[in-house]
Protein backbone atom coordinates (compact mmCIF):
# COMPACT_ATOMS: atom_id res chain seq x y z
CA UNK A 1 0.00 0.00 0.00
CA UNK A 2 1.88 3.30 -0.99
CA UNK A 3 2.84 5.50 1.95
CA UNK A 4 -0.07 8.27 1.86
CA UNK A 5 -2.78 5.08 1.51
CA UNK A 6 -1.26 4.11 4.80
CA UNK A 7 -0.75 7.34 6.64
CA UNK A 8 -4.34 8.18 5.68
CA UNK A 9 -5.97 5.18 6.63
CA UNK A 10 -4.32 5.30 10.41
CA UNK A 11 -5.80 8.85 10.29
CA UNK A 12 -8.92 7.71 9.83
CA UNK A 13 -9.01 5.23 12.27
CA UNK A 14 -8.47 7.89 14.44
CA UNK A 15 -10.94 10.05 13.88
CA UNK A 16 -13.72 9.82 16.82
CA UNK A 17 -17.31 8.14 14.72
CA UNK A 18 -19.79 10.26 13.73
CA UNK A 19 -22.99 10.70 15.58
CA UNK A 20 -25.67 8.08 14.99
CA UNK A 21 -28.18 9.77 13.71
CA UNK A 22 -31.69 10.14 15.30
CA UNK A 23 -35.09 8.86 14.25
CA UNK A 24 -37.70 10.69 13.21
CA UNK A 25 -39.02 11.51 16.82
CA UNK A 26 -37.22 11.05 20.22
CA UNK A 27 -39.12 12.00 22.92
CA UNK A 28 -37.32 11.88 26.57
CA UNK A 29 -38.76 11.64 30.18
CA UNK A 30 -37.08 12.36 33.46
CA UNK A 31 -37.34 8.73 34.82
CA UNK A 32 -33.76 7.97 35.30
CA UNK A 33 -33.48 10.67 37.29
CA UNK A 34 -36.60 9.92 39.79
CA UNK A 35 -34.57 9.62 43.63
CA UNK A 36 -31.77 10.54 41.95
CA UNK A 37 -32.31 14.82 42.26
CA UNK A 38 -34.23 17.08 44.77
CA UNK A 39 -36.27 19.80 43.45
CA UNK A 40 -39.57 21.36 44.25
CA UNK A 41 -42.14 18.54 44.67
CA UNK A 42 -45.41 18.74 43.49
CA UNK A 43 -48.56 16.19 44.53
CA UNK A 44 -46.43 12.95 43.03
CA UNK A 45 -43.19 13.30 45.09
CA UNK A 46 -42.11 12.02 41.53
CA UNK A 47 -39.71 14.41 39.76
CA UNK A 48 -40.41 12.71 36.07
CA UNK A 49 -43.95 13.68 36.74
CA UNK A 50 -43.01 16.96 38.41
CA UNK A 51 -40.58 18.24 35.82
CA UNK A 52 -43.21 20.49 33.27
CA UNK A 53 -40.34 21.26 30.50
CA UNK A 54 -41.26 25.05 29.71
CA UNK A 55 -38.60 26.19 27.29
CA UNK A 56 -35.88 25.49 25.55
CA UNK A 57 -32.40 27.35 24.46
CA UNK A 58 -29.50 26.04 22.13
CA UNK A 59 -25.68 25.92 22.22
CA UNK A 60 -24.72 27.79 19.32
CA UNK A 61 -22.84 24.78 17.86
CA UNK A 62 -25.93 22.75 18.00
CA UNK A 63 -24.39 19.79 20.30
CA UNK A 64 -26.47 20.72 23.06
CA UNK A 65 -29.81 22.40 24.59
CA UNK A 66 -30.97 23.69 27.77
CA UNK A 67 -34.68 23.26 29.36
CA UNK A 68 -36.45 25.11 32.43
CA UNK A 69 -38.37 22.89 34.17
CA UNK A 70 -39.84 26.42 35.69
CA UNK A 71 -41.89 24.63 38.68
CA UNK A 72 -39.30 22.33 39.56
CA UNK A 73 -36.86 25.28 40.18
CA UNK A 74 -33.88 23.69 37.85
CA UNK A 75 -31.82 23.23 34.35
CA UNK A 76 -31.87 20.28 32.01
CA UNK A 77 -29.23 19.46 29.72
CA UNK A 78 -29.39 17.77 26.68
CA UNK A 79 -27.19 15.86 25.13
CA UNK A 80 -27.87 16.36 21.11
CA UNK A 81 -25.13 14.42 19.87
CA UNK A 82 -26.51 11.48 21.37
CA UNK A 83 -29.84 12.18 21.72
CA UNK A 84 -30.12 12.21 25.85
CA UNK A 85 -30.61 14.09 29.05
CA UNK A 86 -27.33 14.31 30.60
CA UNK A 87 -28.31 16.32 33.83
CA UNK A 88 -30.54 17.98 35.76
CA UNK A 89 -29.25 21.09 37.84
CA UNK A 90 -31.62 22.55 40.89
CA UNK A 91 -31.10 26.25 41.00
CA UNK A 92 -31.10 27.32 44.72
CA UNK A 93 -32.64 29.97 46.20
CA UNK A 94 -32.22 33.60 46.17
CA UNK A 95 -31.60 34.97 49.87
CA UNK A 96 -33.88 38.41 49.83
CA UNK A 97 -32.02 39.83 52.54
CA UNK A 98 -28.85 40.43 51.30
CA UNK A 99 -27.99 43.94 49.93
CA UNK A 100 -29.09 44.60 46.13
CA UNK A 101 -31.88 41.57 46.42
CA UNK A 102 -34.59 43.52 47.79
CA UNK A 103 -38.39 43.33 46.85
CA UNK A 104 -41.48 44.92 47.68
CA UNK A 105 -43.75 42.60 49.16
CA UNK A 106 -47.27 43.87 50.03
CA UNK A 107 -49.86 44.95 48.18
CA UNK A 108 -51.87 46.34 50.63
CA UNK A 109 -49.60 49.16 51.86
CA UNK A 110 -50.44 51.03 48.97
CA UNK A 111 -46.78 52.30 48.07
CA UNK A 112 -43.53 52.15 46.61
CA UNK A 113 -41.85 50.16 49.44
CA UNK A 114 -38.55 47.85 48.18
CA UNK A 115 -36.65 46.45 50.75
CA UNK A 116 -34.98 43.04 52.66
CA UNK A 117 -36.95 40.61 53.60
CA UNK A 118 -36.19 37.10 55.72
CA UNK A 119 -37.49 35.97 52.31
CA UNK A 120 -36.10 33.10 49.60
CA UNK A 121 -37.13 33.21 45.88
CA UNK A 122 -36.78 30.23 44.01
CA UNK A 123 -35.35 31.34 40.58
CA UNK A 124 -38.37 29.43 38.54
CA UNK A 125 -37.18 30.29 35.31
CA UNK A 126 -39.61 30.46 32.43
CA UNK A 127 -37.96 31.64 29.08
CA UNK A 128 -34.10 30.79 28.19
CA UNK A 129 -31.94 32.40 26.15
CA UNK A 130 -27.90 31.70 25.16
CA UNK A 131 -24.86 33.46 24.41
CA UNK A 132 -21.68 32.67 23.49
CA UNK A 133 -18.78 35.17 24.41
CA UNK A 134 -15.14 34.43 25.17
CA UNK A 135 -15.87 30.61 23.20
CA UNK A 136 -17.90 30.01 26.47
CA UNK A 137 -21.40 29.32 26.65
CA UNK A 138 -23.80 31.28 28.77
CA UNK A 139 -27.41 30.88 30.02
CA UNK A 140 -29.84 33.47 30.50
CA UNK A 141 -33.31 32.92 32.25
CA UNK A 142 -36.81 35.59 32.62
CA UNK A 143 -36.71 34.64 36.96
CA UNK A 144 -41.19 34.48 36.38
CA UNK A 145 -42.01 32.25 38.54
CA UNK A 146 -44.72 29.66 38.43
CA UNK A 147 -46.93 27.59 41.56
CA UNK A 148 -49.00 24.19 41.22
CA UNK A 149 -52.37 25.28 41.98
CA UNK A 150 -55.39 22.95 40.93
CA UNK A 151 -58.27 22.10 42.35
CA UNK A 152 -56.21 18.86 43.45
CA UNK A 153 -53.40 20.48 44.54
CA UNK A 154 -52.02 23.67 45.28
CA UNK A 155 -48.54 24.65 46.64
CA UNK A 156 -49.29 28.28 47.36
CA UNK A 157 -50.11 30.14 50.64
CA UNK A 158 -49.95 33.55 52.10
CA UNK A 159 -47.38 34.23 55.01
CA UNK A 160 -50.33 35.28 57.18
CA UNK A 161 -51.51 31.65 57.20
CA UNK A 162 -48.79 29.85 58.26
CA UNK A 163 -47.53 29.01 61.91
CA UNK A 164 -44.07 30.33 61.65
CA UNK A 165 -40.90 28.79 63.57
CA UNK A 166 -40.60 31.25 67.14
CA UNK A 167 -36.49 31.03 66.90
CA UNK A 168 -36.48 31.34 63.11
CA UNK A 169 -38.63 34.07 62.95
CA UNK A 170 -38.55 35.94 66.59
CA UNK A 171 -40.68 38.80 64.87
CA UNK A 172 -43.02 36.50 63.31
CA UNK A 173 -46.21 39.25 64.36
CA UNK A 174 -45.14 42.03 62.67
CA UNK A 175 -43.56 40.31 59.70
CA UNK A 176 -47.03 38.54 59.31
CA UNK A 177 -49.02 42.13 59.02
CA UNK A 178 -50.44 42.60 55.76
CA UNK A 179 -48.30 45.65 55.27
CA UNK A 180 -44.81 43.62 55.92
CA UNK A 181 -45.16 39.92 54.25
CA UNK A 182 -48.53 38.57 55.56
CA UNK A 183 -49.73 39.55 51.69
CA UNK A 184 -46.77 37.51 49.99
CA UNK A 185 -47.44 34.38 48.17
CA UNK A 186 -44.78 31.68 49.30
CA UNK A 187 -44.83 27.82 48.55
CA UNK A 188 -45.84 26.07 50.86
CA UNK A 189 -43.58 22.90 49.96
CA UNK A 190 -40.43 24.68 51.02
CA UNK A 191 -41.70 26.25 53.79
CA UNK A 192 -41.22 22.71 56.42
CA UNK A 193 -37.47 22.07 56.65
CA UNK A 194 -37.08 19.98 59.24
CA UNK A 195 -41.12 18.25 59.49
CA UNK A 196 -42.36 20.04 63.04
CA UNK A 197 -45.04 21.16 61.51
CA UNK A 198 -44.21 25.13 61.15
CA UNK A 199 -42.81 27.23 58.18
CA UNK A 200 -38.65 27.16 58.84
CA UNK A 201 -38.22 29.30 55.78
CA UNK A 202 -40.19 31.46 53.71
CA UNK A 203 -39.28 30.76 49.75
CA UNK A 204 -41.64 33.53 47.17
CA UNK A 205 -42.32 32.05 43.62
CA UNK A 206 -39.61 33.65 41.25
CA UNK A 207 -36.83 35.57 41.65
CA UNK A 208 -38.14 39.21 39.67
CA UNK A 209 -34.57 39.35 37.99
CA UNK A 210 -32.54 37.99 35.23
CA UNK A 211 -30.15 35.80 35.62
CA UNK A 212 -26.63 34.99 33.92
CA UNK A 213 -25.50 30.65 34.36
CA UNK A 214 -22.59 29.21 33.06
CA UNK A 215 -23.13 25.81 30.97
CA UNK A 216 -23.06 23.67 34.30
CA UNK A 217 -26.02 26.25 35.62
CA UNK A 218 -23.25 27.24 37.95
CA UNK A 219 -24.67 31.33 39.14
CA UNK A 220 -22.29 33.99 37.14
CA UNK A 221 -24.87 37.17 37.70
CA UNK A 222 -28.22 38.08 38.94
CA UNK A 223 -29.93 41.61 38.33
CA UNK A 224 -30.95 41.43 42.04
CA UNK A 225 -33.88 44.15 42.55
CA UNK A 226 -32.66 46.39 39.48
CA UNK A 227 -35.84 45.43 37.38
CA UNK A 228 -38.09 46.41 40.36
CA UNK A 229 -36.09 49.47 41.13
CA UNK A 230 -35.94 50.97 37.82
CA UNK A 231 -39.64 50.35 36.97
CA UNK A 232 -40.59 52.42 40.23
CA UNK A 233 -37.95 55.21 39.14
CA UNK A 234 -39.20 55.53 35.68
CA UNK A 235 -42.93 54.26 35.55
CA UNK A 236 -43.94 54.72 39.47
CA UNK A 237 -47.25 54.77 38.22
CA UNK A 238 -47.95 51.16 37.02
CA UNK A 239 -45.18 49.70 39.46
CA UNK A 240 -46.02 46.27 39.96
CA UNK A 241 -49.05 46.70 38.71
CA UNK A 242 -51.52 44.95 35.32
CA UNK A 243 -49.64 47.84 32.99
CA UNK A 244 -52.57 50.07 34.08
CA UNK A 245 -53.01 52.84 37.56
CA UNK A 246 -55.70 51.29 38.16
CA UNK A 247 -53.60 48.13 39.36
CA UNK A 248 -50.87 49.88 40.88
CA UNK A 249 -48.90 48.09 43.79
CA UNK A 250 -50.99 45.00 42.69
CA UNK A 251 -48.93 42.09 41.95
CA UNK A 252 -46.03 42.77 44.83
CA UNK A 253 -47.19 40.31 46.73
CA UNK A 254 -46.82 38.03 44.23
CA UNK A 255 -44.01 37.72 41.29
CA UNK A 256 -43.77 41.62 41.42
CA UNK A 257 -42.79 42.63 37.70
CA UNK A 258 -42.83 38.94 36.48
CA UNK A 259 -40.24 38.96 34.20
CA UNK A 260 -41.37 36.25 31.73
CA UNK A 261 -39.75 36.24 27.94
CA UNK A 262 -35.72 36.39 27.46
CA UNK A 263 -34.02 36.81 24.13
CA UNK A 264 -30.97 37.94 23.29
CA UNK A 265 -29.34 39.90 19.90
CA UNK A 266 -26.22 41.66 18.80
CA UNK A 267 -26.53 44.99 17.75
CA UNK A 268 -23.17 47.52 17.32
CA UNK A 269 -20.85 44.97 18.37
CA UNK A 270 -22.38 44.22 22.12
CA UNK A 271 -24.95 41.67 22.97
CA UNK A 272 -28.16 42.37 24.06
CA UNK A 273 -31.22 40.22 26.43
CA UNK A 274 -34.49 41.73 25.75
CA UNK A 275 -36.47 40.52 28.98
CA UNK A 276 -40.24 41.01 28.35
CA UNK A 277 -42.28 41.78 32.01
CA UNK A 278 -45.24 40.19 31.79
CA UNK A 279 -47.77 42.00 34.35
CA UNK A 280 -46.25 45.74 34.79
CA UNK A 281 -45.37 45.56 30.68
CA UNK A 282 -43.13 46.40 28.36
CA UNK A 283 -39.64 45.19 27.79
CA UNK A 284 -36.11 46.08 29.41
CA UNK A 285 -32.57 45.90 28.03
CA UNK A 286 -29.93 44.73 29.48
CA UNK A 287 -26.40 44.79 28.12
CA UNK A 288 -24.79 40.97 29.01
CA UNK A 289 -21.75 41.63 26.52
CA UNK A 290 -19.98 40.92 30.03
CA UNK A 291 -21.91 38.40 31.58
CA UNK A 292 -20.72 39.23 34.76
CA UNK A 293 -22.10 42.02 34.60
CA UNK A 294 -25.46 42.87 33.41
CA UNK A 295 -25.83 46.60 32.61
CA UNK A 296 -29.55 48.42 32.49
CA UNK A 297 -29.91 50.50 28.78
CA UNK A 298 -33.63 50.91 28.49
CA UNK A 299 -36.96 50.14 29.43
CA UNK A 300 -39.29 50.26 26.13
CA UNK A 301 -43.00 50.29 26.81
CA UNK A 302 -46.28 51.80 24.76
CA UNK A 303 -49.03 51.70 27.37
CA UNK A 304 -51.57 54.40 28.32
CA UNK A 305 -51.70 53.03 32.01
CA UNK A 306 -54.70 55.27 32.84
CA UNK A 307 -57.05 53.98 29.91
CA UNK A 308 -59.76 51.20 30.77
CA UNK A 309 -57.72 48.03 29.76
CA UNK A 310 -60.65 46.28 28.65
CA UNK A 311 -61.97 49.37 25.50
CA UNK A 312 -58.82 48.42 24.32
CA UNK A 313 -57.07 51.86 24.83
CA UNK A 314 -54.73 51.09 27.50
CA UNK A 315 -52.06 50.02 24.74
CA UNK A 316 -49.68 46.87 25.46
CA UNK A 317 -50.15 44.22 28.20
CA UNK A 318 -49.00 41.26 29.15
CA UNK A 319 -46.02 40.82 26.99
CA UNK A 320 -45.63 36.83 26.44
CA UNK A 321 -43.36 36.27 23.93
CA UNK A 322 -39.96 38.24 22.69
CA UNK A 323 -38.02 37.78 19.22
CA UNK A 324 -34.82 39.27 18.02
CA UNK A 325 -34.80 40.13 14.07
CA UNK A 326 -31.09 40.94 12.93
CA UNK A 327 -30.29 43.33 10.35
CA UNK A 328 -29.40 40.90 8.02
CA UNK A 329 -33.03 39.18 8.04
CA UNK A 330 -34.73 42.31 8.50
CA UNK A 331 -37.26 44.22 6.20
CA UNK A 332 -36.24 47.50 7.28
CA UNK A 333 -32.24 46.31 6.85
CA UNK A 334 -31.79 47.03 10.88
CA UNK A 335 -32.24 45.31 13.94
CA UNK A 336 -35.98 44.45 15.22
CA UNK A 337 -37.66 43.66 18.32
CA UNK A 338 -40.73 41.87 18.31
CA UNK A 339 -43.08 41.75 21.49
CA UNK A 340 -46.39 39.94 21.18
CA UNK A 341 -48.82 40.78 24.35
CA UNK A 342 -51.48 38.05 25.26
CA UNK A 343 -53.61 40.18 26.75
CA UNK A 344 -53.95 43.59 24.94
CA UNK A 345 -53.67 41.08 21.46
CA UNK A 346 -51.05 43.56 19.71
CA UNK A 347 -47.79 42.56 18.36
CA UNK A 348 -44.89 45.50 18.63
CA UNK A 349 -42.08 45.96 16.45
CA UNK A 350 -38.99 48.21 18.24
CA UNK A 351 -35.83 49.32 15.68
CA UNK A 352 -32.90 48.32 18.01
CA UNK A 353 -30.25 51.29 17.80
CA UNK A 354 -26.76 50.36 18.17
CA UNK A 355 -27.04 51.68 21.88
CA UNK A 356 -29.87 49.07 22.14
CA UNK A 357 -32.41 51.04 23.10
CA UNK A 358 -35.85 50.66 21.61
CA UNK A 359 -37.11 52.65 19.06
CA UNK A 360 -40.97 52.36 18.43
CA UNK A 361 -41.84 51.54 15.15
CA UNK A 362 -44.80 49.71 14.17
CA UNK A 363 -47.77 47.86 15.91
CA UNK A 364 -50.20 45.53 14.99
CA UNK A 365 -53.71 45.74 16.87
CA UNK A 366 -55.97 42.49 16.01
CA UNK A 367 -59.74 43.32 15.58
CA UNK A 368 -62.18 43.02 17.12
CA UNK A 369 -60.65 43.89 20.21
CA UNK A 370 -60.77 40.98 23.21
CA UNK A 371 -59.61 41.22 26.74
CA UNK A 372 -56.67 38.98 27.93
CA UNK A 373 -57.95 35.95 25.65
CA UNK A 374 -54.40 35.07 24.37
CA UNK A 375 -54.78 36.26 21.12
CA UNK A 376 -50.56 37.35 20.61
CA UNK A 377 -49.21 35.04 22.40
CA UNK A 378 -45.76 34.03 20.56
CA UNK A 379 -44.39 34.83 17.20
CA UNK A 380 -42.00 33.65 14.57
CA UNK A 381 -40.69 35.84 11.09
CA UNK A 382 -39.72 33.82 8.30
CA UNK A 383 -37.84 36.44 6.41
CA UNK A 384 -38.14 34.91 2.80
CA UNK A 385 -41.77 35.38 2.59
CA UNK A 386 -41.45 38.29 5.31
CA UNK A 387 -44.08 37.20 7.30
CA UNK A 388 -44.71 36.71 11.21
CA UNK A 389 -46.54 34.34 12.38
CA UNK A 390 -48.33 34.73 15.46
CA UNK A 391 -50.00 32.09 18.30
CA UNK A 392 -53.89 33.36 18.53
CA UNK A 393 -54.77 31.53 21.90
CA UNK A 394 -58.64 32.65 21.41
CA UNK A 395 -59.40 30.99 18.21
CA UNK A 396 -56.59 28.50 17.98
CA UNK A 397 -55.14 29.31 14.69
CA UNK A 398 -52.34 31.19 13.41
CA UNK A 399 -52.69 34.68 12.35
CA UNK A 400 -49.71 35.71 9.68
CA UNK A 401 -48.67 39.64 9.32
CA UNK A 402 -47.14 41.14 6.55
CA UNK A 403 -44.27 42.85 7.63
CA UNK A 404 -42.48 43.89 4.19
CA UNK A 405 -43.31 47.68 5.90
CA UNK A 406 -42.47 47.27 9.30
CA UNK A 407 -43.98 50.88 10.51
CA UNK A 408 -47.46 48.99 9.22
CA UNK A 409 -47.97 45.39 10.00
CA UNK A 410 -50.67 44.33 7.90
CA UNK A 411 -52.82 41.09 8.74
CA UNK A 412 -53.00 38.78 6.22
CA UNK A 413 -55.01 35.51 7.14
CA UNK A 414 -55.71 33.34 10.57
CA UNK A 415 -54.59 29.81 9.31
CA UNK A 416 -56.86 27.46 11.28
CA UNK A 417 -55.17 24.52 13.46
CA UNK A 418 -58.45 22.63 14.34
CA UNK A 419 -57.41 19.30 12.15
CA UNK A 420 -54.41 18.93 14.96
CA UNK A 421 -55.75 19.58 18.08
CA UNK A 422 -57.16 22.11 20.60
CA UNK A 423 -55.00 25.31 20.50
CA UNK A 424 -51.59 26.16 18.85
CA UNK A 425 -48.72 27.16 21.98
CA UNK A 426 -46.13 28.26 20.24
CA UNK A 427 -44.27 28.80 16.75
CA UNK A 428 -40.60 28.51 15.25
CA UNK A 429 -39.47 29.04 11.38
CA UNK A 430 -36.53 27.72 10.08
CA UNK A 431 -35.85 27.64 6.09
CA UNK A 432 -39.52 28.29 4.72
CA UNK A 433 -40.88 25.41 7.67
CA UNK A 434 -43.39 26.82 10.03
CA UNK A 435 -44.11 23.99 13.16
CA UNK A 436 -46.59 24.91 15.44
CA UNK A 437 -47.05 22.99 18.51
CA UNK A 438 -50.66 22.35 19.38
CA UNK A 439 -52.25 21.01 22.50
CA UNK A 440 -54.59 18.41 22.08
CA UNK A 441 -58.33 18.59 22.67
CA UNK A 442 -57.46 16.75 26.20
CA UNK A 443 -54.48 18.60 27.64
CA UNK A 444 -53.15 15.48 29.09
CA UNK A 445 -53.26 13.83 25.80
CA UNK A 446 -50.11 13.61 23.39
CA UNK A 447 -50.39 16.56 21.38
CA UNK A 448 -48.82 17.49 17.61
CA UNK A 449 -46.45 18.99 16.29
CA UNK A 450 -47.83 20.51 12.77
CA UNK A 451 -45.40 21.76 9.78
CA UNK A 452 -46.78 24.08 7.41
CA UNK A 453 -45.31 26.44 4.50
CA UNK A 454 -45.49 30.11 4.63
CA UNK A 455 -48.57 30.34 2.90
CA UNK A 456 -50.28 27.91 5.37
CA UNK A 457 -50.63 24.92 3.80
CA UNK A 458 -49.18 21.68 5.21
CA UNK A 459 -45.63 20.98 4.37
CA UNK A 460 -45.42 17.19 6.09
CA UNK A 461 -47.75 15.23 8.48
CA UNK A 462 -48.00 16.76 11.69
CA UNK A 463 -46.45 14.12 14.38
CA UNK A 464 -47.01 13.45 17.75
CA UNK A 465 -45.43 14.52 21.02
CA UNK A 466 -45.97 14.47 24.57
CA UNK A 467 -48.59 15.89 26.45
CA UNK A 468 -49.22 19.84 26.14
CA UNK A 469 -46.11 20.66 23.46
CA UNK A 470 -45.49 24.45 24.63
CA UNK A 471 -42.16 26.46 23.49
CA UNK A 472 -40.61 24.69 20.24
CA UNK A 473 -37.02 25.65 18.45
CA UNK A 474 -34.92 24.67 15.96
CA UNK A 475 -31.31 24.24 16.60
CA UNK A 476 -29.08 26.29 15.13
CA UNK A 477 -28.21 24.33 11.80
CA UNK A 478 -31.51 23.23 10.99
CA UNK A 479 -30.89 19.48 12.09
CA UNK A 480 -33.47 19.02 14.64
CA UNK A 481 -36.75 20.84 16.23
CA UNK A 482 -37.31 20.81 19.92
CA UNK A 483 -40.03 20.67 21.25
CA UNK A 484 -40.66 21.12 25.81
CA UNK A 485 -44.07 19.19 26.68
CA UNK A 486 -44.85 20.37 30.22
CA UNK A 487 -46.97 17.69 30.85
CA UNK A 488 -49.58 19.65 33.39
CA UNK A 489 -51.94 17.72 35.46
CA UNK A 490 -55.57 18.09 35.06
CA UNK A 491 -57.63 20.51 37.38
CA UNK A 492 -58.35 17.75 40.09
CA UNK A 493 -54.70 15.94 39.50
CA UNK A 494 -56.12 12.49 38.84
CA UNK A 495 -54.17 12.30 35.83
CA UNK A 496 -50.30 13.68 35.77
CA UNK A 497 -48.56 13.46 32.63
CA UNK A 498 -44.82 13.04 32.11
CA UNK A 499 -42.96 15.71 31.10
CA UNK A 500 -41.03 15.59 28.37
CA UNK A 501 -38.69 16.80 25.35
CA UNK A 502 -39.10 16.03 21.89
CA UNK A 503 -35.97 15.98 19.21
CA UNK A 504 -37.56 15.66 16.14
CA UNK A 505 -35.15 15.07 12.79
CA UNK A 506 -35.99 17.82 10.22
CA UNK A 507 -35.00 16.22 7.41
CA UNK A 508 -36.89 12.67 8.55
CA UNK A 509 -40.05 14.66 9.11
CA UNK A 510 -40.43 16.48 6.10
CA UNK A 511 -40.27 13.52 4.28
CA UNK A 512 -43.73 12.32 2.37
Amino acid sequence: MPAALVISAALAACQPAPAPELPKVTTLDFKAFDGKVTTRPGKSKQFSLDAEPEYITVSSDSKAAYVTLQESNAIATIDLTKGEITGVKPLGLKDHSKAGNALDASDKDTKINIQNWPVYGAYMPDAIASINIGSKTYLLTANEGDSRDYDGFSDEVRVAKLKLDAAKFPNAADLQKDSALGRLTVSSVDADTDGDGDADQLVAFGARSLSVWDASGTLVADTGDLIERKVAELTPATFNSEGTTSTFDGRSDNKGPEPEGVTVGTVGGKTFAFVGLERTGGIMVLDVSNPAAPAFVDYAHHLTPSADPKGGAAGDLAPEGVLFIPASDSPSGKPLLVASHEVSGSVTIYTVQDSGKLALTGRWQAEPFAFDKGIAEISAFDKTSRQLFTVNGNTGSLDVLNLADVTRPVFVKSISLAAYGKAANSVAVNNGVVAVAVEAAVKTDPGKVAFLNPDGTEKAPALSVGALPDMLTFTPDGKYLLVANEGEPNADYSIDPAGSVSIINVSEALKK
